[in-house]
C-alpha cells in the first residue's frame, strides 16, 4: 500500500467519523443546555452535510459500470 493510499484512507476515515462525532456532541451539549429541538437540528444538518460530501469527494468520482457481457 502506498503512503499516497493510506493518507487517502485516513482522511476518508477521519471525514467520516467527524461527520458523525461532531454533530453528535453538539447535539448531546445543546439538548443538555435545554435546547433539544436546535440540537437535533444541528445534528441533522451535520450529519447530512458530511454525507453529502462525502459522497461528493470520496464516492462521486467512482466509475461503477456492470459487465459488458451478458
Amino acid at each position: 500500500m502506498s503512503t499516497q493510499n493510506a493518507a487517502g484512507k485516513v482522511r476518508f476515515g477521519l471525514a467520516l467519523a467527524l461527520g458523525v462525532v461532531v454533530p453528535g456532541m453538539s447535539k448531546y451539549v445543546l439538548t443538555e443546555m435545554g435546547y433539544g429541538l436546535v440540537g437535533t437540528a444541528v445534528f441533522y444538518t451535520g450529519y447530512l452535510t458530511a454525507a453529502l460530501l462525502i459522497w461528493y469527494i470520496w464516492v462521486r468520482p467512482l466509475e461503477l459500470t456492470g459487465s459488458s457481457g451478458a
